[in-house]
């Protein structure tokens, strides 16, 4: 019962901590796996944006790639003369109004400055010291930068290709400005979140322009990007920005055919606050379902409990009323037992009273004895009924009120232990014991002063058997009828076995032994 307890206590106490656990286990599974698609999600955002300004910038370069092109066309084979002419310019001024984002288109020798405007005629002067003009003389075929425009400062994107000229002619090149306002509006409106990051970066780490109102940078080499793109042309990455230190999950890409990389940028805090919207629901849910877990397993325990006191109260009962009928039972056995021996004392008085010498006290009083220790033994037994006789047969050989210790006799008892009987067995076989003993004591050695009784007790099989033997005068031809005599074989009778009585089976040839053999009982 303790030990089921136990047990129970133990599973109450796993489903308990299994309530806790498992909830807790789930959300951070979930938390992972959240997470993981919560980057995954922002990678994907952020690669399709960094496409979208891809897109957008080369379509934007194109533009201006058709209008390089139409000026090349227009100045093939014609001479200085005429690309400074009013004809020219006016080409150039027709192509400008035609585009509503631009900021002017010009034909610029690298060494002696302005050729051709479409802002003004005549034009004349040196152009100041442009990264796209030594680009373009060093033999650069495209160069892209952001700069403010000569004389009024605006910001613009500039974009500048080469000029063919004949061979032997001055190097040229083609200069188109468009407002970096229509592309810092364009990143705007990709990246309207707080903190979100969209810019565009040449191949050799000038930051050109971000959604962000800035001024252009040079990044350094050791900046994440510019390592990036050592490793692959496109991919994504986690670093902080050099523009603002801003940790952010960034995705890039390089254009085709072109020195540019567009960027895209999502804050890892923005990230993380999408995840806790994503995942705190379903802790909220797993938190519950832990919760009421936990209260179920208490209230199951309470129940169990309840339960379990009212099955042991029940079985308190059942095992009372058990107990009550084993003490009635043995009660009625008791009697049953004290009103046989009552019985059996009457019958031996009956007999003693028939016999011509009338009542011996002595003897009667070694046969109550007898009785007396049979009932103690059982008394003291396991289950006050059985008793091993061969501890009985012992103590009744060991008795002085049997066998004087004055008379100078000695006796021998080799009892086999194991031999279980029941009182109706047990009490008439003590009182055959004493009385065979008792009768070896008064007449076995009638001339001596001393000699030897042997007891033994054995099994044969289901039989059991118990002799009683002495080295006395043995018995007289033909023997005497005592009344001791008529009670054992009374006795004898009454537990079913037999009694055989040899004369003369000592060592010596006289002597007698009395051997009773009877069924054992099957227990």
């Amino acid at each position: 019962m303790q030990k089921a307890s136990r047990d129970e206590r133990r599973a109450f106490i796993a489903i308990r901590l299994g309530s806790v656990l498992l909830p807790l286990v789930g959300a951070v599974i979930w938390g992972l796996l959240a997470w993981q698609g919560e980057v995954e999600t922002t990678r994907r955002h952020a690669t399709d944006n960094s496409a979208l300004i891809g897109q957008y910038i080369e379509r934007l370069i194109q533009t201006q790639s058709i209008v390089h092109s139409s000026v090349r066309v227009r100045a093939d084979g014609r001479d200085d003369a005429f690309l400074r002419s009013r004809e020219f310019h006016d080409f150039l001024r027709g192509i400008e109004a035609g585009t509503s984002t631009m900021l002017g288109i010009a034909v610029i020798d690298v060494d002696a400055g302005y050729v051709a405007s479409s802002r003004m005629f005549p034009v004349s002067g040196q152009s100041e010291p442009r990264d796209y003009i030594s680009a373009i003389a060093g033999g650069a075929e495209f160069f892209i930068d952001r700069v403010r425009l000569e004389p009024d400062g605006q910001d613009s994107f500039v974009i500048a290709t080469p000029l063919q000229r004949p061979a032997g002619a001055r190097k040229m090149m083609i200069v188109s400005a468009v407002e970096s306002r229509i592309v810092a509006d364009f990143l705007t409106g990709i990246a309207p979140g707080q903190g979100d990051a969209a810019s565009i970066m040449r191949a050799d780490g000038k930051l050109l322009i971000r959604n962000i109102p800035s001024d252009p940078m040079m990044l350094p080499p050791s900046a994440a990007i510019r390592e990036a793109i050592k490793q692959s042309p496109a991919g994504s990455m986690v670093t902080v920005a050099a523009s603002d230190r801003i940790k952010r999950l960034y995705a890039y890409r390089k254009l085709d055919g072109l020195p540019l990389y567009v960027n895209f940028g999502t804050p890892t805090a923005t990230v993380f606050a999408a995840w806790t919207n994503r995942a705190m629901p379903v802790w909220g849910l797993l938190a519950i379902i832990g919760l009421f877990s936990a209260l179920s397993a208490g209230r199951l325990r309470q129940r169990m409990a309840q339960r379990f006191a009212l099955e042991i109260a029940r079985r308190r009962v059942e095992a009372a009323e058990k107990l009550a009928d084993e003490r009635i039972h043995l009660m009625r056995e008791t009697n049953h037992r004290v009103k046989n021996n009552l019985s059996l004392i009457v019958s031996l008085i009956n007999m003693q009273m028939r016999g011509k010498a009338g009542i011996d006290g002595n003897e009667l009083k070694t046969r109550i004895g007898a009785i007396s220790r049979v009932h103690d033994l059982m008394y003291r037994a396991a289950d006050g009924v059985h008793v091993d006789f061969s501890e009985t047969l012992q103590e009744i050989a060991a008795s002085p009120a049997i066998v004087p210790r004055e008379k100078g006799i000695s006796v021998i008892c080799e009892a086999e232990p194991g031999i279980v009987l029941g009182p109706e067995t047990t009490t008439p076989l003590a009182l055959i014991a004493a009385e065979l003993l008792t009768n070896a004591v008064k007449h076995a050695f009638r001339d001596r002063a001393a000699g030897t009784i042997r007891v033994s007790l054995n099994r044969t099989g289901e039989t059991g058997v118990m002799e009683v033997s002495d080295d006395g005068v043995g018995l007289p031809d033909p023997p005497p009828r005592r009344s001791g005599a008529a009670i054992i074989d009374a006795l004898v009778h009454q537990i079913g076995g037999e009694i055989t009585r040899i004369s003369g089976a000592g060592s010596t040839g006289a002597g007698v032994r009395m051997q009773v053999s009877f069924p054992l009982p099957v227990i």
